[in-house]
């Protein structure tokens, strides 16, 4: 809008002030016009006649000069004033386009605010969505009202896995060594597999295990799967652990690997538990031991009522989500907000600059009145120097009397600058004032829109249906102490509601 603006009030023929009128060098004008020379020639030959009444034809010449430079002057000066006195007419031109873009900038920014309360209906809608989910949840279900346990993630679990393995490997890796072909190194590798597929087994079987805590008819399948993964980890870890250390009893008795595996399988049929070596017991013991750390940390890596911390997890992922948007929305709109009142602002100081300059430079108050009546003296004095350099060489050279109006001082005429237009001036700062209200006036209707379209925005408790009216903090102390004060859980009462 600022070129439009600049577009209204340009004009080619403007002259810059320092320019409008120009130096007046009367030494180089004496040199160029060769006064003194010129005088004492005229001088020896008597002219001009002592009769003469009229400057004679020197003189006119040093005159016309600087008239030149006089009538250049007056020139620019009449082509600002012009220029000036347009922008004044101009001044209605620039209201009307203010006007436009401030109903524009407007329009455009309740553009935005549609757009984005548009763009708030999905996220709003996860929320409630989310919301009575949960809360239905806990009704299927039959929970209490308690916040849910959050999931482990998945790199936690398998890194707390990778140390129990870590950990039960060292441990082995020694009862394992024993006749191993590649000595500790063997024997680690060896306890090393055995230990993942103790941890890995045990861990997921205690994931499955959560499901002995569904309540209700309905769950009535999903209990009895988390019983057969209950009996299913005893009779697990048992059998694997207590095979290991048959295992490990085989390759005391035999040196080739390959048969203490069928050997430990004979001896696991056919006497359990019974083993030849305390390190075999030792080694049961062990792996029973992270046997059930690895259950106890399946059964512990999210709520103990599954699927309960992924219904919760939606809630608070769709309150995040639904937080960034408005956060989103906020900033956009508050960055649209600034733009237009900044260009408004830009728009209303332009105009105002436009008519101030052109009031100031036709009103006196600047160089194009200020400078007009030196100038003009400027060249009065200009014109009488050249003429009293020529008249001075001239008399010193004569031998008569020089003509009487030699003692006469030169003067152009009088220059009779145009009255302005007091009436076109008040027009023009009216209408420059009345761009400034108009400005005000939009970029406050701008910040009102953008207020209640902040105010818009639901609070998240409003959207669950759980708003609480808040005490406004002027109020009286006797008046709070008589409210009851409201249960720590009151807001999981009433999502239960």
């Amino acid at each position: 809008m600022i070129n439009k603006l600049s577009e209204i009030f340009r004009s080619d023929e403007f002259i810059s002030s320092s320019a409008v009128f120009p130096n007046i060098n009367k030494e180089r004008l004496v040199k160029e016009l060769d006064l003194e020379a010129v005088g004492r020639q005229r001088g020896l030959e008597g002219q001009p006649e002592t009769a003469s009444k009229q400057l004679d034809h020197v003189e006119l010449k040093a005159v016309s000069r600087v008239e030149e430079l006089r009538r250049k002057g007056l020139e620019n000066f009449e082509t600002n004033r012009r220029v000036y006195s347009e922008r004044l007419n101009n001044a209605v031109s620039a209201r009307m386009l203010v006007e436009t873009e401030a109903n524009d900038a407007k329009a455009r920014f309740a553009e935005e605010v549609t757009k984005w309360r548009a763009l708030m209906v999905t996220p709003r809608e996860r929320v409630q969505e989310a919301y009575r989910w949960r809360t239905r949840f806990r009704e299927i279900n039959q929970l209490d009202l308690r916040p849910a346990k959050p999931a482990t993630g998945w790199g936690n679990i398998i890194g707390l896995a990778l140390v129990m393995i870590l950990l039960e490997s060292a441990g082995n890796a020694y009862l394992f060594s024993q006749n191993n072909p590649l000595g500790i190194l063997g024997g680690l590798i060896a306890a090393f597999l055995v230990s993942f597929g103790n941890v890995s087994m045990s861990t997921i079987m205690g994931m499955g295990v959560r499901y002995v805590n569904v309540k209700g008819f309905r769950n009535l399948i999903k209990k009895l799967f988390g019983l057969l993964f209950a009996i299913a980890w005893v009779l697990f870890a048992i059998g694997y652990n207590a095979a290991v250390a048959h295992f490990r009893d085989a390759v005391e008795t035999t040196l080739e690997w390959r048969e203490a595996g069928e050997i430990a399988i004979q001896t696991l049929v056919s006497n359990p538990i019974s083993l030849n070596t305390m390190e075999s017991y030792v080694l049961f013991l062990l792996g029973f031991f992270i046997s059930i750390v690895s259950l106890l940390k399946g059964y512990h890596s999210s709520d103990p009522h599954p699927g309960y911390s992924k219904v919760a997890r939606d809630v608070i992922e769709a309150r995040d989500e639904y937080i960034d948007h408005i956060e989103e929305s906020i900033e956009t709109l508050a960055q649209h907000r600034d733009e237009a009142v900044e260009a408004l602002h830009e728009a209303r100081d332009e105009v105002e600059r436009q008519v101030r300059d052109s009031v100031d430079a036709l009103y006196g108050q600047k160089a194009l009145n200020s400078n007009l009546s030196p100038f003009l003296a400027q060249c009065n004095i200009a014109a009488n120097y050249l003429l009293s350099v020529y008249r001075d060489a001239n008399k010193a050279a004569r031998e008569d009397e020089p003509p009487a109006y030699f003692q006469e001082e030169f003067a152009f005429e009088e220059f009779a600058s145009p009255v302005a237009d007091d009436d076109r001036r008040a027009r023009a700062e009216e209408q420059a004032r009345d761009v400034s209200n108009m400005v005000e006036a939009s970029v406050k209707e701008i910040f009102d829109v953008f207020h209640h379209a902040v105010q818009d925005h639901y609070e998240i408790d409003e959207l669950e249906g759980n708003y609480v009216e808040r005490v406004k903090k002027h109020a009286p102390v006797a008046s709070l102490k008589t409210k009851p004060e409201q249960p720590t859980d009151d807001v999981d009462q009433k999502e239960g509601s």
